[in-house]
C-alpha cells in the first residue's frame, strides 16, 4: 500500500515537470529577430515601452535597453522564457493587472510561441536593429 501511494505521489509530482517540458519544446525552426520578433514587439509592445513613454521604466527600442529591463528588473533572460518577464506577462489572463498587452485582445498563441522560442534560442537581437513605435510608423515609413 505504501509503495502504491509513493508511486502515485511521484507520478503526480512529475506531472508539472512533464507539462513544462511540453511547453518549452524548442521549435525546429530558428526564430529570426527581424522578420519574426521585431514586428510583434513593435505592434504589440512599443506603443507603451519606447523612449517618449517608458511605462514601468521599460524601453524596448534597442537591444541594450530591452536587455536592461525596467523597474521590475530584466525582462528577457536569454535561454530561459520561464524566467523572462516579457514572456510570462503574455501568458497571464487579463484579470491580472500586469497582463500584457493591456488591451482586451491577447497576443495570438502563435506570437506567444515565437517570443517563447526566440528567448529559448538565446534571444538573439542583431546589433544596430532598432524598433520603431507604432506612433512613428507613418513618419519612418513614408
Amino acid at each position: 500500500m505504501k509503495r502504491k501511494l509513493s508511486l502515485t505521489l511521484s507520478a503526480v509530482a512529475l506531472l508539472p515537470a512533464c507539462m513544462i517540458l511540453d511547453v518549452t519544446q524548442l521549435s525546429n525552426e530558428p526564430v529570426d529577430f527581424v522578420s519574426d520578433v521585431k514586428p510583434i514587439l513593435e505592434s504589440r509592445c512599443l506603443e507603451c515601452h519606447h523612449s517618449r513613454y517608458v511605462f514601468a521604466g521599460l524601453n524596448l527600442e534597442t537591444k541594450k535597453l530591452a536587455m536592461k529591463g525596467g523597474r521590475s528588473g530584466p525582462v528577457i533572460v536569454p535561454g530561459a522564457p520561464h524566467k523572462s518577464l516579457l514572456h510570462k506577462v503574455l501568458l497571464l489572463g487579463h484579470e491580472n493587472p500586469i497582463a500584457m498587452p493591456p488591451t482586451p485582445e491577447k497576443l495570438e498563441r502563435e506570437h506567444e510561441q515565437i517570443i517563447h522560442d526566440w528567448i529559448l534560442q538565446g534571444a538573439d537581437w542583431p546589433d544596430g536593429v532598432r524598433l520603431v513605435p507604432p506612433q512613428d510608423w507613418k513618419r519612418e515609413r513614408s
